[in-house]
């Protein structure tokens, strides 16, 4: 089968002839529809990140799929059926896993990370991690129930509450699902981005303000904007140097801070404002048990919107090209690239 398989650090290739999978007990073989590239796969292919023990292996962790085939003993799905991939596989039994905290799992397993993902014809995972799609859900959506299920996860970590004001740091793909479920969960939201393009969307999407840290810091205007006191919560989405700490310093007394972006470089937090201030500074990472299916029903029941941050739709054998090529451009006005066979 065709496929775009990562062998290492930079070092990413199409393959037209990868062997064929074959789903044992439990499991189905997809024909995938499509798979949509973010920034993690970027990291992957270029800096090595989440390649399991070097050995080659298909990327696509954002995907959708038709059921060609059933493996032993499956029942709850039909060959045809339209199926999300539920990109986590958890192993149930490890401390955290009992705990009910199966996102931070020991011995978890990725769709396209530790296991073949996505980017091909096609590849096989779990009958109950495969999603059945609603009627009025499409192949093309189907993708970005990932990056919505993180920003579900954001939100819930934040305990927002209806009337809460919140901020997201960061307008990207996640950050703006995570504006959407913000609004959903009853929240008023700032948005901010030093992109005019990701604040016009965050607009259409409904965001009570937009604030360009290029042009005024938000730090004097959000005062202004949260009854004098900040925002109740700050979700920091952007993973860019320093964003984190905006989000500590940024949310009110009392308040929460949540960091979903991921940065490697070395960034200091005055504790001594946070102490006093009796904030809440935690991460958020991946996603929680049920969670990927909220965010399934969210863009289902249309309360999130991600038809807007689908930039490009083109074909498995350009996906290198057209998509990862693309999106490593150090300028970009692209969000999310489906790859696939439609």
């Amino acid at each position: 089968m065709r496929a775009i398989v990562l062998h290492g650090k930079q070092d990413l290739r199409y393959d037209p002839e990868y062997p064929t999978p074959s789903p044992v007990a439990g499991e189905v073989l997809l024909r995938m529809s499509y798979s949509s590239i973010c920034q993690t796969d970027i990291e992957m292919w270029q800096q090595g990140m989440f390649n399991s023990k070097g050995k080659p292996h298909v990327q696509g962790h954002e995907a959708s799929g038709v059921v060609e085939k059933l493996g032993e003993g499956v029942t709850s799905l039909r060959v045809g059926d339209r199926i999300a991939v539920e990109n986590v596989r958890t192993c149930g039994t490890c401390f955290f896993c009992r705990k009910g905290r199966a996102s931070l799992c020991e011995n978890g397993r990725n769709f396209g990370f530790s296991d073949d993902g996505g980017l091909a014809e096609y590849a096989v995972w779990p009958a109950a991690l495969c999603i059945k799609l609603p009627d009025n859900m499409s192949n093309e959506e189907a993708p970005l129930s990932e990056p919505t299920s993180v920003a579900v996860h954001a939100v819930m970590n934040s305990n927002v509450q209806v009337g809460d004001t919140a901020a997201v740091i960061g307008c990207g793909v996640v950050g703006l699902l995570t504006l959407q479920v913000l609004q959903a969960a009853g929240a008023k939201v700032v948005a901010i981005d030093s992109r005019e393009q990701s604040l016009s969307i965050a607009r259409d999407f409904g965001a009570a303000a937009t604030l360009n840290p290029s042009e005024a810091d938000p730090s004097e205007l959000l005062p202004d904007l949260t009854n004098g006191y900040g925002p109740d919560v700050v979700i920091e989405t952007a993973g860019a140097p320093g964003t984190a700490l905006n989000a500590a310093q940024w949310v009110r007394r009392g308040g929460k801070a949540v960091i979903v972006g991921f940065n490697h470089r070395y960034q200091e937090l005055n504790f001594a404002r946070s102490v006093q201030g009796e904030k809440t500074i935690m991460g958020s990472s991946a996603t929680g048990v049920g969670e990927y299916r909220k965010g399934v029903d969210l863009i289902a029941r249309g309360l999130v919107n991600v038809k807007p941050l689908i930039s490009a739709t083109i074909p498995l054998d350009r996906g290198i090209e057209d998509g990862f090529e693309r999106m490593l451009t150090p300028v970009k006005n692209v969000y999310r690239i489906l790859v696939g066979n439609g």
